[in-house]
């Protein structure tokens, strides 16, 4: 992972001069963005369960592709 991630973001390594961010701090504080913003995104296939009345029955089914704001804060799907 390492290795692919200073491949295709180049910028976020090196020295940013006096100052700045101590060298490879930006790289891992990228990681960790890219490790939030990917595991955010969930796709479900299925049916819900639907009160008809009294009664609780199974939609039918469907996909939902949800992305989450914040993990930490809220564990489940949005629609």
């Amino acid at each position: 992972f390492d290795a692919r991630f200073e491949q295709v973001f180049p910028a976020t390594s090196g020295d940013s001069g006096a100052g700045g961010p101590e060298p490879g701090a930006v790289t891992e504080v990228s990681k960790a963005a890219l490790s939030n913003l990917l595991g955010s995104i969930g796709y479900f296939y299925g049916s819900s369960k639907v009160r008809v009345g009294e009664a609780v029955r199974d939609s039918v089914p469907g996909a939902l592709f949800t992305a989450v704001p914040s993990r930490s804060f809220f564990p489940r799907g949005f629609l």
